[in-house]
């Protein structure tokens, strides 16, 4: 499916979409209620009221301001805007997958690219206000100017991102990282597959100044961002008694066994061979899989968190895995480890990037997550990107049980979030809806 086909079906697909929500919709609904009324002051040039139940910064209502092309910011209009927004993340998405896979077809990159704007929890909140299509396209946008070695737009484009989202200042980071080590790369220090970190060492004293040139724009964006915690006393912006980090270390596990979840056809088919591997040395890998099972454990049983949200919103998906999982016996969520486990292996064994690049992704997933005390799908989406375009995207049986299976799973959710609201006893009359 050449890109233009693929364009074109997914913004009548994702449109009409839209359209069935606000037909079924037509108020603010869960973190809509703080993000329109914010927007809509915005649009009336009301800058100095902020609601302090907001923890975000102003990026999408500025981003709403620039799109509403002198229209009145209603509700169908901002929720326009992130249609917009995916709409240029498509794109943004597609060049990556190209720059990322050179030899992929143009076919094949088409169709690669239409699995992963399907690509389920993001899907979803293309068509409503949140924060998080913008956030996921400035982010990739970086990550593609970064690797066309457009170092100054990508700096801004990741300043942008902190504009959706503070967190993002861990992927600029990495983008940036990952920048400086092609810089090595390009200088002979180690190949692209094989660089240590003896020749990183070296190269880093070798070659410091085109490595400060180019790690110099994103270095301004993160002491631009220190600054901002230094004068905000914090990270969060508003309610920080809700937003408090922490040390939630199963925060990881929960994000390899989605990942390797909602790649499970590719994950599980490059992942074939591990068997066969760990059998050819089953000591040495039995004790290295014992060590990584003992730290899970120790993880799982003194660093698990339970927020609050998580126990009490039942309109949210993670509440009945947690429920009716987690809850059900205590030892259900040890009986998980060998799940976790078995899921780090088979994705690291499926990412196609030097062993440096998933050693650092892996560290800014963690620098990401394990803070977050709230298990909460969204969060995964920014390294789910990162890695999925680093697995295969050939066009094949595995990718294309990935792009029905997305289908049924958006159809599903989206059919339920419309279709079956209900309502609570301490709010009557007012309708709740099942949501990522």
């Amino acid at each position: 499916m050449e890109a233009t086909a693929a364009f074109a079906l997914y913004a009548a697909g994702s449109y009409a979409v839209l359209q069935r929500v606000n037909s079924e919709v037509s108020a603010p609904y869960m973190d809509e209620i703080f993000h329109v009324p914010q927007a809509q002051r915005y649009c009336a040039g009301d800058f100095a009221t902020w609601d302090p139940k907001l923890t975000t910064p102003p990026g999408l209502y500025l981003a709403s301001l620039a799109l509403r092309f002198g229209q009145p910011c209603t509700l169908r209009l901002l929720r326009l805007t992130n249609w917009l927004l995916s709409l240029l993340l498509f794109w943004t998405v597609h060049s990556l997958v190209i720059t990322l896979h050179r030899r992929l077809p143009p076919m094949h990159a088409g169709a690669a690219t239409l699995v992963l704007m399907l690509f389920p929890v993001s899907f979803f909140f293309h068509h409503m206000y949140y924060t998080d299509t913008a956030s996921l396209l400035c982010v990739l946008l970086a990550y593609t100017l970064s690797l066309r070695g457009q170092h100054a737009a990508a700096a801004a484009a990741g300043l942008a991102a902190l504009w959706m989202r503070q967190t993002n200042v861990v992927w600029v980071a990495l983008i940036g990282a990952l920048a400086a080590v092609r810089v090595l790369q390009m200088r002979g220090f180690g190949g692209a597959a094989d660089m240590q970190l003896v020749q990183l060492g070296r190269g880093v004293v070798a070659c410091w100044r085109p490595i400060a040139r180019v790690l110099a724009p994103y270095a301004a964006v993160v002491t631009l961002f220190g600054a901002f915690v230094v004068a905000n006393r914090g990270i969060v912006l508003g309610d920080r008694a809700n937003h408090q980090a922490g040390t939630h270390v199963p925060q990881l596990m929960y994000f390899y066994a989605y990942l390797g979840a909602m790649a499970a056809p590719t994950v599980a088919y490059e992942s074939r061979g591990l068997v066969h591997t760990v059998m050819r040395r089953p000591v040495r890998n039995l004790l290295a899989g014992g060590a990584v099972a003992a730290m899970m454990t120790i993880g799982v049983r003194w660093f698990t968190v339970e927020h609050p949200f998580l126990l009490s919103d039942n309109r949210h998906y993670p509440f009945y895995l947690w429920k009716n999982l987690f809850r059900r016996h205590w030892l259900a969520r040890y009986l998980a480890i060998p799940a976790y486990a078995c899921s780090m292996r088979a994705v690291h064994a499926t990412l196609r990037a030097p062993p440096l690049w998933q050693l650092a992704w892996a560290a800014c997933t963690a620098a990401v997550l394990v803070p977050s005390p709230l298990l909460e799908f969204r969060y995964f989406t920014v390294p789910f990107f990162f890695a999925r375009l680093h697995m295969p995207l050939a066009l094949s049986a595995r990718t294309a049980a990935e792009l029905a299976g997305y289908v049924l799973i958006n159809a599903a959710t989206i059919w339920m979030f419309l279709n079956r609201p209900f309502t609570w006893d301490s709010e009557p009359g007012k309708l709740q809806r099942f949501m990522w």
